[in-house]
């Protein structure tokens, strides 16, 4: 788990959202974080505080949250230009064996981006039929620290399925488990007319949308969310993060070398963000 101390001065009420923020502070301050100066204090993005769980839903407000699971995969990519044209957010749930190296400079981006990354687990089991459920999450907790420096604080169980064995042991992590309430079933590949049909048909206020940017071929689903991300802020809903619909404070430390591009000075941090104890260390 994440130390932290108290929270940063709150911006005031006209500020942009944590995930919107982020979005700006991290735009603006890139090369900063990459060239920060001798006398430049940067934080980074390292986490998230989470509570409570498990969650079907967020509060009733104009706010929606999209899940993708099953990453990093080859076309990840792709889905995080699709949210950067689209002005969204999302939250990567990733499987563990497949945080490598290679997915490292994408996951920064979505951390960039004001995205969250969650843990699916390491290798995809029913947690409800496994004995090493904290090891399942906390292998992909470590492969994730290691590539990006940031921790998830929302864990998706593969096929939905948790018991209290399962939510018990994600708390000890720091870990909210998350479902969902609307699930247009991409991975069965029905068409893209279909998916957006049954998300647009099922979305209320507060949903938390599962679909998936890994495990097979997702076209389909990268081409729905086109449309529904359109529709959706249409409709007036903010699209945000897991983390932020849940209200979950983002934690930032202090930059202890390079940033990855996602330094930013303390007055940009975005509302509520906590100030962890522990200075963020970059890992080439």
């Amino acid at each position: 788990m994440l130390a932290v101390f108290a929270p940063a001065a709150i911006a005031p009420s006209s500020a942009p959202s944590a995930s919107t923020g982020a979005r700006r502070a991290h735009t603006a301050a890139g090369a900063a974080g990459a060239h920060p100066g001798p006398a430049a204090t940067l934080f980074r993005v390292v986490g998230c505080a989470s509570a409570g769980g498990p969650y079907r839903h967020g509060p009733d407000g104009r706010e929606i949250a999209i899940g993708f699971d099953d990453g990093p995969w080859r076309e990840t990519g792709a889905f995080v230009r699709m949210l950067e044209r689209g002005h969204a957010h999302a939250t990567f749930f990733v499987i563990g064996r497949q945080v490598t190296h290679a997915a490292r400079e994408e996951m920064l981006r979505e951390l960039r981006d004001g995205d969250a990354i969650g843990d699916h687990t390491f290798t995809h089991p029913n947690l409800t039929r496994v004995g090493n459920v904290r090891a399942e999450l906390a292998q992909t907790l470590a492969a994730v620290r290691t590539q990006t420096g940031y921790t998830p604080c929302v864990f998706r169980p593969p096929y939905g399925a948790y018991d209290a064995r399962v939510v018990a042991s994600a708390h000890r992590l720091g870990l909210a488990t998350v479902v969902w309430n609307v699930d247009p079933s991409d991975y069965r590949e029905p068409g893209v007319q279909t998916i957006e049909e049954r998300v647009l048909a099922a979305v209320r206020p507060g949903s938390i949308i599962v679909s998936h940017d890994g495990g097979g071929v997702r076209r389909e689903t990268l081409l729905a969310y086109e449309r529904i991300i359109a529709v959706l802020h249409a409709r007036g809903y903010r699209i945000v993060t897991v983390p932020a619909l849940l209200s979950f404070a983002p934690v930032y430390a202090r930059c202890a070398n390079a940033c990855d591009g996602l330094g930013v000075p303390r007055s940009a941090l975005p509302r509520g963000a906590r100030i962890s104890e522990t200075r963020a260390r970059s890992n080439p």
